[in-house]
């Protein structure tokens, strides 16, 4: 494994790599940086709105979390660790690494906690749970192809989205069982093969975890809501700041942004994600290069400000969870 010192410098060189792509985005589509300025507005009703709908992706994000933690045999904890844990991780990701953050982070969050279950165990889950959120995107990236081929009428396109979405949810809720158990069983080998053999009592824990049909659905009911969540989230940011967006255009660039910043090697995806919804609007022909440009800006810096208040909104109701934990019988 790298030293320290190498970790850093590839960490430094990855966010100035970020910063450099974001520079590149903003200064390809408003070169003077005039027309941003003259185009920047801000709307109080929708960047409340905004901030609303980014409290219930994390509200619903947490919970989910929380129901595969404990469905794959994950230690019961309060519901507030999970909600702090993972609004104090997208902070982090910012400046580090979104991947590393979900990968590690989490686990060091339910660990600091008094979760029983190792930094493997979470990262298992964490897995499984990307495979969901890369999963839904990807079929929309499929979907907005051929609306854009098609040119359906405006209801065709609702239609099909709820469908895509409602089908996503049954087969999230279909392949979750074989999923986590295949997870599982990797885990336990891998931690095998490192010399880290999981103890007799804990792997039977881990294998016994019941993945109920209930527990399938609910992960892929909760998987849609939270998509449906970021969505509202994105498109109450635009109109905040005055760029018009319709359902078509909105529900066509998001997967294309999403798995960006998914996808990115960059700290949060900095630079790659405002690269991805720039590519989309531009493929869509539907706001003129200042707008994607005011937009791809505006909704780094208030959702990485909106998770910067849920962070510090939630310490204070974490510390009073944790008091209790610790409290004599």
């Amino acid at each position: 494994m790298a030293n320290p010192v190498v970790r850093r410098l590839i960490a430094a060189a990855k966010l100035l790599l970020g910063i450099a792509l974001l520079v590149a985005v903003v200064r390809f589509l408003s070169p003077d940086l005039a027309s941003l300025r003259e185009r920047a507005s801000l709307d109080l009703g929708f960047l409340a709105l905004a901030f609303v709908c980014t409290l219930c992706a994390s509200i619903i994000t947490s919970a989910r979390w929380m129901l595969m933690v404990e469905a794959m045999g994950g230690t019961r904890l309060p519901y507030a660790v999970y909600f702090h844990g993972l609004v104090l991780t997208k902070v982090v990701g910012h400046f580090t690494s979104a991947l590393a953050m979900d990968l590690v982070g989490r686990g060091i969050a339910l660990r600091s906690a008094g979760s029983e279950r190792g930094l493997g165990h979470s990262m298992t889950q964490v897995i499984v749970e990307r495979l969901f959120d890369l999963l839904l995107p990807a079929s929309l990236v499929v979907w907005a192809l051929t609306v854009r081929s098609v040119d359906p009428s405006p209801t065709v396109v609702a239609l099909s989205f709820a469908g895509i979405c409602l089908l996503f949810a049954v087969l999230a809720a279909l392949i979750l069982w074989p999923l986590a158990r295949t997870a599982l069983h990797l885990y336990l080998t891998i931690s095998d093969w490192r010399g880290r053999t999981v103890d007799p009592a804990t792997r039977e824990a881990l294998l016994a975890a019941p993945i109920t049909r209930r527990v399938a659905g609910q992960v892929g009911a909760l998987s849609v809501l939270r998509y449906i969540a970021v969505f509202g989230q994105f498109w109450a940011v635009a109109a905040a700041i005055g760029v018009e967006l319709n359902f078509r255009t909105i529900a066509s660039a998001m997967p294309v942004g999403q798995l960006a910043g998914i996808l990115g090697v960059t700290p949060g995806g900095l630079g790659i994600q405002e690269a991805g919804w720039a590519g989309a609007f531009r493929w869509l022909g539907v706001l003129d290069d200042p707008s994607i440009g005011l937009f791809v800006l505006s909704q780094r810096a208030l959702i990485f400000a909106f998770f910067a208040v849920l962070t510090l909104l939630s310490w204070p109701w974490l510390r009073r969870i944790r008091a209790r934990m610790i409290e004599p019988a």
